[in-house]
């Protein structure tokens, strides 16, 4: 019987990571990058866990990317939200204070905690593939090697936000280089 995958796809740390230390700045085919990841394995299904684009930014087209997401097959959105944010900084030249006012991604990491430790729990794969360095993600890594026969295979950018507890916890690494990412890229 073959090997039954998920895979758990955090968009903003894949995004950011594929942007400032790959140069690409392409969105991902969800679909064709889950396939790759599963490499002739059985894809159950693909995870993909992503905030809707700031009120500062082209909506329109975060809109139309999260409705592509629908209509691909076996693929769930998974949608966190964002918050506005103040921060308080100086200038490193003059030391004058200023505040700037930003947007934070809330409740993604939990949704990808929650989906990788229930679904192995309830017995709906045999493979967890995570897409993300998110040293946030590492004891649901470790969870669900030392609770259940799953495994958790890490799939990352190597940069300096891949998290080392994200890289110890997983049974197997998967590096993804520009090439790896080509074809999976619109």
């Amino acid at each position: 019987m073959p090997e039954r995958v998920m895979v758990f796809i955090d968009g903003a740390n894949l995004y950011t990571c594929m942007r400032d230390y790959l140069g690409l700045r392409h969105n991902v085919k969800v679909d064709i990058f889950g396939e790759k990841l599963a490499a002739g394995r059985q894809l159950v299904r693909i995870y993909y866990y992503n905030s809707p684009a700031p009120p500062s930014t082209d909506q329109a087209s975060s809109q139309r990317f999260w409705a592509k997401l629908g209509w691909m097959n076996n693929v769930r959105p998974r949608q966190g939200r964002i918050v506005p944010k103040t921060v308080d900084t100086e200038c490193p030249k003059c030391h004058n204070k200023f505040s700037i006012h930003t947007y934070v991604q809330k409740g993604v990491d939990t949704r990808i905690v929650v989906d990788v430790i229930s679904l192995a729990q309830s017995d709906a794969y045999d493979i967890g593939i995570i897409v993300s360095g998110d040293s946030d993600l590492a004891e649901a890594i470790e969870w669900v090697r030392e609770h259940t026969q799953k495994r958790i295979e890490n799939a990352f950018i190597a940069c300096e936000s891949w998290s080392e507890k994200v890289r110890q916890a997983a049974d197997i690494k998967i590096a993804l280089t520009k090439e790896f990412l080509n074809d999976c890229c619109q």
